[in-house]
């Protein structure tokens, strides 16, 4: 599955120096033991991230398949294949040799651009049992060992589910569990659901930290957790929190190495809304400094509030774009403000419409590289890492360009 092969008579150091020698044109070498790598898969319709972990554990974020039919937005490679089939060869091309699974495949939340889409026109599974878009397309093409979401067992918060994408993804897992798939429900504050599964104790510095879901946040302290949301018997209906309120977020560790993905976290209330609805003030500080994070919601507007990002002050930030609004000029104002720190900042974006340069103007030219895969790896111990950005025109995975070596700051 890697997408070049490096010689078997190489030593362990040697290999990993390899690794690192990324030459822009030339595909990206693979990743080898002991490295992290965290892929930013650009389809142009939605969000999806690959986790290969030092022990070879590999871990799906998302699998979004949104966005046919609106204006100023383009499929990646291109529309011959559904979102999530580009996305199951992606990860095929990038998996450790030896995987014969996905370990974990986590959804964020419930929205068409992070799990899927069901149309009139979307195609059945062989058996008939359910139809592919996104994530299911993603399971039916790649045996994934563990699925977590914010909904299992009922679906039943903050109110039932049952629109048709939902239903055809319970039926999704109904059909994987009989093929041995483990289906959990997100546990806010533990470390020890989405963990190492083939070798842990040779990474005792490697920690997955379940922080946010439900308007549920890790308190710091053990595993305890403590409620964003007041009880639902004191609000309007039209005040309850709504799907991306409810996003999960984790948090990983690789040593002094940092990294935090909260899917569309809300960064600042809508007018006449609760301010409780912003979600991220009351997260930040839990998270604390990170060296890289995901851009909140896409980068659209409210998001990534000056608390937010003065608690995690991140040297590299990933805009997970693929619409003309991603990212919206007051958010990318706010994550390349050099009065924050750390003055310098890479900035990153999966994609940039030609709506969204226009609006954005002269910031447009402030991205630290071109659009496309946007990958981190983080060398083993995790004191350094680096950004490559890889074509996403076709499947070559070409190295467009290298931001690094970066140091990790200590927490």
């Amino acid at each position: 599955m890697a997408a070049l092969a490096l010689s078997a008579g190489w030593s362990p150091a040697m290999r990993h120096a390899a690794a690192q020698a990324a030459v822009v044109g030339q595909p990206l070498p693979p990743w080898t033991p002991g490295t992290v790598d965290i892929h930013h898969i650009a389809t142009g319709r939605g969000n999806s991230t690959l986790f290969v972990l030092p022990d070879g554990t590999t871990m799906l974020i998302d699998a979004g398949a949104a966005a046919d039919g609106i204006a100023e937005t383009a499929p990646h490679p291109d529309g011959t294949r559904e979102p999530g089939e580009w996305i199951a060869r992606y990860v095929k091309r990038h998996m450790p040799d030896s995987a014969a699974a996905l370990d974990y495949a986590v959804i964020t939340h419930f929205h068409a651009d992070h799990y899927g889409q069901i149309v009139a026109a979307s195609p059945r599974v062989a058996s008939g049992a359910y139809r592919l878009s996104g994530i299911t397309t993603v399971g039916d093409a790649i045996r994934i060992g563990t699925m977590i979401d914010r909904g299992w067992p009922d679906y039943a918060y903050p109110a039932p589910l049952v629109d048709s994408t939902m239903a055809n993804y319970r039926r999704f897992l109904s059909a994987q569990q009989a093929r041995g798939m483990r289906v959990e429900r997100f546990r806010v504050g533990a470390n020890d659901q989405l963990r190492l599964r083939h070798d842990a104790a040779r990474y005792a510095n490697v920690e997955v930290r379940n922080i946010v879901g439900n308007g549920d946040v890790w308190t710091g302290h053990g595993s305890a957790t403590r409620a964003l949301f007041p009880p639902f018997a004191t609000l309007a209906p039209a005040d309850w929190p709504n799907e991306n309120m409810c996003s999960l977020g984790v948090r990983l560790t690789v040593g002094a190495f940092r990294y935090f993905t909260g899917g569309d976290l809300p960064g600042t209330a809508d007018p006449g809304f609760p301010s409780w609805h912003a979600v991220e003030p009351a997260v930040a500080d839990v998270i604390g400094p990170v060296q890289v994070h995901v851009v909140n919601q896409h980068g659209s507007m409210g998001e990534e509030s000056e608390p937010f990002l003065r608690a995690l002050a991140s040297t590299v930030l990933i805009v997970p774009s693929w619409a003309p609004s991603h990212p919206a000029p007051d958010v990318l104002k706010r994550i390349i403000n050099s009065r924050l720190a750390p003055s310098q900042r890479f900035v990153f974006a999966t994609d940039l419409r030609d709506a969204a340069r226009t609006v954005i103007g002269a910031r447009a030219n402030q991205f630290a590289g071109p659009s496309g895969h946007v990958v981190v790896r983080v060398e083993a111990g995790g004191t350094r890492y680096w950004v490559y950005v890889l074509s996403n025109a076709d499947e070559r995975d070409l190295v467009r360009s290298v931001t690094g070596p970066l140091v990790s700051r200590p927490s």
